[in-house]
């Protein structure tokens, strides 16, 4: 079969917004990993790689890219836009550019609010929205000349529809990711559902169309791959519990009895926490990760099915099976003051006094706004449309997007929820310094001036 492209590189960029942990370690750039297998598979050992600018130096990818595609005719380079690496990503666009290749952007970044202006760039040949699965493919095979779905151009607009996916018979190959052993762990494809509740885009259609959960057998023998490449720590990106809890039972049960000594996070509702769970868990060597939120603002957390009573519930029947668990927690939610501020960072204290042992981590992060999430299109709303830029390249800045959401459904600032994080920071650590503490969205000029700050009155009192 004849095809346009004769390689494929596939890229996600460093974030500019600053994370306290080195939690980006723990994760592999899954999507362009999956797209570089698929295409592999399909196209019968076509040649492709998979770049984590996360976690390798931007000079050894580049030395590599350049080694990779020097005898390609007509190299193909993706991109995956995500809240916070968008300026990045495009400056890396311009100098795959310079280096003969086309450049397609796909992500959560990419809607069909997005797409025409990203494909417009001069340095972007095409713009996917949704799932790539079945685009790249095409494009591979046809060229970015041609009218596909999904796909957007500077020739071209693009048709937005649903398309399905072979999820069941879906391919992680661990050995196309470069530099693997730069990875803390790696993160794995299971179940197919997606995190974010996006009416702009189709990457949550997977879980509305029934896509469920791979062949645990099939998952497994990729985990044995990364575990024979010296891996130990896996996140799984997708709600591992929360899809569905028999189909996580059925995960557990087949797993290898050789592969042994290992950590995996997994996340799991409040309300989904019982003895069975645990015992699913200790076998699996995990740590369940709970999305708390909020202690005591539930509501507000739009968390559906979980209440307060579920969180505190689960927290006891965690420690209860000397289970190590990750907590998450968001400042900021809708209708954010003062004293909810206060009252819920007591509470989190509290908790951190009562279950010490059994806390792997704490995540407090400020609420972040980005494209497709309810508190994107309330500010959209507000704002009319006109979103602010850092950036000439980027279609909206997510820190300074989220500092107007701040502004218009809070009473706080953004700069006293990274204050609090601080301040939460060091209480964790007086009480258990083993307590891994972790924020994610942070404005780095911000965070570190405010705890300079923090340490400086501490110090003079």
């Amino acid at each position: 079969m004849k095809k346009e492209h004769d390689t494929y590189i596939g890229i996600l960029c460093n974030n500019e917004m600053h994370t306290l942990a080195l939690s980006a370690q723990m994760a592999t750039c899954l999507g362009q990993l999956f797209l570089c297998s698929m295409l592999r598979k399909k196209f019968h050992d076509f040649p492709t790689k998979a770049y984590n600018l996360e976690v390798t130096d931007i000079e050894l990818v580049k030395q590599d890219i350049v080694n990779f595609i020097k005898s390609a005719e007509k190299p193909l380079a993706g991109l995956t836009l995500v809240a916070g690496n968008v300026h990045n990503s495009l400056k890396m666009a311009e100098w795959l550019k310079s280096i003969g290749c086309d450049v397609v952007v796909g992500g959560p970044e990419i809607t069909e609010l997005t797409t025409k202006y990203y494909a417009n760039l001069p340095i972007i040949d095409g713009a996917v929205v949704g799932p790539a699965e079945n685009i790249l493919p095409q494009i591979i095979a046809e060229g970015l000349q041609s009218s596909i779905i999904n796909l957007s151009t500077k020739k071209f607009s693009a048709d937005i529809k649903y398309l399905p996916c072979d999820f069941e018979n879906a391919v992680i190959d661990y050995g196309l990711l470069f530099r693997i052993e730069d990875h803390g762990g790696v993160s794995f494809l299971w179940s197919g559902d997606c995190p974010f509740a996006n009416n702009r885009c189709f990457f949550c259609g997977r879980q509305r169309k029934g896509y469920g959960c791979r062949n645990p057998k099939i998952v497994w023998e990729e985990i044995k791959q990364a575990y024979n490449l010296g891996k130990r720590k896996y996140y799984n990106t997708a709600d591992t519990v929360a899809t569905s809890a028999d189909n996580f039972h059925q995960f557990v049960l087949a797993k290898p009895d050789d592969i042994r000594d290992i950590n995996m996070k997994c996340f799991v509702n409040a309300f989904q926490v019982n003895d069975k769970i645990s015992d699913d868990f200790k076998k699996l060597e995990s740590w369940p990760t709970i999305g708390i939120e909020s202690l005591t603002r539930i509501q507000a957390s739009e968390k559906g099915q979980t209440n307060i009573e579920d969180n505190y519930r689960a927290l006891k029947v965690l420690a209860k099976h000397n289970l190590q668990m990750i907590l998450t927690f968001v400042i900021g939610l809708p209708g954010e003051t003062q004293d909810s501020l206060l009252a819920d960072s007591n509470e989190l204290i509290n908790i951190v006094k009562k279950y010490k042992d059994n806390i792997y981590m704490i995540t407090v992060s400020p609420l972040v706004v980005i494209n497709g999430s309810k508190a994107f299109d309330k500010t959209f709303s507000v704002l009319k449309g006109k979103l602010p830029k850092k950036h000439d390249d980027e279609f909206y800045n997510p820190l300074l997007l989220s500092e107007l959401y701040f502004k218009k459904f809070t009473e706080i600032t953004i700069d006293d929820a990274i204050r609090q994080i601080c301040i939460l920071e060091r209480k964790v650590a007086e009480i258990n310094p083993k307590i891994g503490f972790d924020s994610k969205g942070l404005d780095s000029e911000k965070y570190f001036r405010i705890k300079k700050d923090l340490n400086l009155k501490l110090v003079n009192s």
